[in-house]
């Protein structure tokens, strides 16, 4: 995906031919919707990508907690957002335990997408591979900030 995406983000296992249909979804963090908002070149250059691949993109409900200050409401059109459902909250809640974390936010991110095998997109990789670890198929790729 990265190859496609441009220089914004940086190189990893994610997986999206080149003029191709996306062989899977990806999932976006609060990180990725303040870049979009700010329109960070690598974050529109992904959503290009993704939408050029017909990608999938899914916004946890609470990303959108998380992120939502009354403005750019067109943002949340980009992708389908997911409810918090009690078994999504249920593994994010598992994931904390297993790896002592203590963002929900990002627990249920990660839990989001392992439900799909997506791709993650977050502004803050770092703090969402641990959790990533802990699942099957599913990849972290970090916004690179403006140099």
């Amino acid at each position: 995906m990265a190859q496609e995406a441009g220089r914004g983000v940086r190189q990893g296992r994610g997986a999206m031919p080149v003029g191709g249909r996306a062989t899977r979804g990806v999932t976006f963090d609060t990180g990725m919707l303040i870049a979009l908002e700010r329109r960070h070149a690598g974050a529109l250059a992904l959503l290009r990508a993704c939408r050029l691949s017909r990608a999938p993109i899914t916004i946890p409900a609470a990303v959108v907690a998380e992120w939502w200050r009354g403005t750019h409401r067109a943002l949340l059109e980009v992708g389908s957002l997911e409810p918090l459902t009690p078994a999504l909250a249920q593994r994010a809640g598992e994931l904390l335990a297993t790896t002592r974390g203590s963002n929900a936010v990002d627990a249920t991110v990660v839990a989001s997408a392992a439900q799909r095998g997506d791709l993650v997109v977050t502004g803050d990789a770092g703090d969402l591979r641990p959790l990533a670890a802990c699942v099957d198929g599913v990849a972290v790729e970090g916004l690179r900030h403006p140099s």
